[in-house]
């Protein structure tokens, strides 16, 4: 196996997302490598949001942005507290296309996601999952 020098992290406001938070941080502290957060503007989840409220795309994605860069703060702050290396950014797209393109412009070694085992039952939440697991460049932990 090779030499674990940087790990692609996807967080959002799920319980699971912090267990996954965990999980990276424990591994880039053993293995000396950097934790490359991102928080993704899901544009399916705006799209659902828009339709089931009174506020336009535009209101949603902000909201949606701010909210991300919270986690992202959180995470920066709760690693360099743990004395591990980490870089947060935001991107907008879908999270089983983003995150394998993201493993293979920064040479990701291993990708971490969160995931509700609950959600494997859901065929949306499921099929995001294994198309991340299918078109990673890289190794998938998947953390509940």
């Amino acid at each position: 196996m090779k030499k674990l020098d940087k790990i692609l992290l996807n967080l959002d406001s799920t319980i699971e997302s912090q267990h996954a938070l965990d999980s990276a941080v424990f591994l880039a502290k053993s293995c000396s490598a950097t934790i490359i957060a991102v928080n993704i503007v899901n544009k399916n989840v705006v799209t659902n949001l828009a339709r089931f409220s009174d506020k336009s795309i535009a209101e949603i994605e902000i909201e949606l942005e701010e909210d991300g860069w919270k986690y992202l703060y959180d995470a920066e702050e709760k690693a360099k507290n743990q004395e591990a290396r980490i870089v947060i950014i935001q991107e907008y797209g879908y999270p089983e296309q983003t995150l394998p393109k993201l493993a293979s412009e920064y040479k990701i070694d291993m990708i971490i996601i969160g995931q509700n085992p609950q959600i494997r039952k859901d065929v949306v939440q499921g099929k995001t999952a294994e198309q991340i697991i299918e078109h990673a460049p890289c190794a998938v932990l998947v953390v509940n």
